[in-house]
């Protein structure tokens, strides 16, 4: 579901958009970037993935749902001791056969899923989910129906955590260059934005079972200058990045937003 590809013309915030075509990007294509890429696209996902895992709980013996998977990355790094069931989902088929061969094992499992409404065949229920830069890629009336599906599938006490970049920092900046000077583009993809000041409010004017079932632990950022020194060093680079626990970041104008809510009991 997150995922870049080839340049087209943007669609207005509030119009019903052709859905995009993830399925132009190569199989794998993200964990490429982590295994291969520029050292700052390399320090961007892993500080990304980094910072969700310290939103979860960190018992032992717990399940996950990613929604919007895409090549599994963000599963494979996490191990089965914590989190013994692992189901990831995304509507790109290639994507997920690259994670079933890639990352596959007895406590994770991929899953294809055409439509937001084919989470309804999901009949199992999680103690954390994770929404990874998915919510910028919908529409509204998507965003609604993803946290119903959200809701319904984490146990009560269950942890959601959200990531989405943050208009409110330079993060359009970074979109525009990456839209002009590489060969891909985020401008038909990003079509419902948020910043570190309205996410909450947002996410409750689209979907209210965001107030009615689920309440905000926290919200911080993330991203603010450690990925873009990773040419300096990428071991210097996570290490900074680890620096401050990102939960108790109070910095409003890091590249991410990052929320994490609890499924009321």
């Amino acid at each position: 579901m997150a995922a870049r590809g080839a340049r087209r013309s943007p669609a207005p915030v509030d119009a019903a958009p052709a859905s995009y075509d993830y399925s132009q990007l190569p199989e794998g294509f993200y964990q490429d970037v982590i295994e291969r890429g520029h050292p700052v696209r390399r320090a961007w996902h892993l500080q990304k993935f980094e910072r969700v895992i310290e939103c979860l709980p960190p018992r032992p013996g717990q399940s996950i749902l990613d929604i919007g998977c895409f090549a599994g990355t963000f599963l494979g790094r996490l191990d089965g001791a914590h989190f013994s069931r692992q189901v990831g989902v995304d509507i790109v088929e290639k994507q997920i056969h690259f994670a079933k061969e890639r990352f596959g094992t007895r406590f994770r499992r991929f899953e294809h899923v055409p439509t937001i409404a084919a989470l309804g065949r999901l009949d199992e229920r999680f103690d954390c989910i994770t929404l990874i830069e998915v919510i910028e890629h919908l529409r509204p009336d998507e965003i609604h129906e993803i946290f119903e599906h959200v809701a319904r599938l984490l146990v009560p006490g269950g942890k959601l955590v959200v990531s989405t970049p943050n208009y409110a920092s330079t993060w359009p900046v970074l979109e525009v260059l990456v839209n002009k000077l590489s060969e891909f583009s985020y401008e038909e993809q990003h079509i419902t934005k948020f910043t570190y000041f309205n996410v909450i409010e947002k996410l409750a004017a689209l979907t209210p079972v965001v107030t009615r079932e689920l309440t905000v632990d926290f919200k911080t950022t993330t991203h603010f200058i450690a990925p873009f020194l990773a040419p300096l060093g990428l071991d210097f680079s996570m290490r900074l990045s680890r620096a401050v626990p990102h939960q108790h970041w109070g910095n409003p104008f890091g590249n991410l937003v990052m929320l994490r809510y609890s499924r009321v009991a």
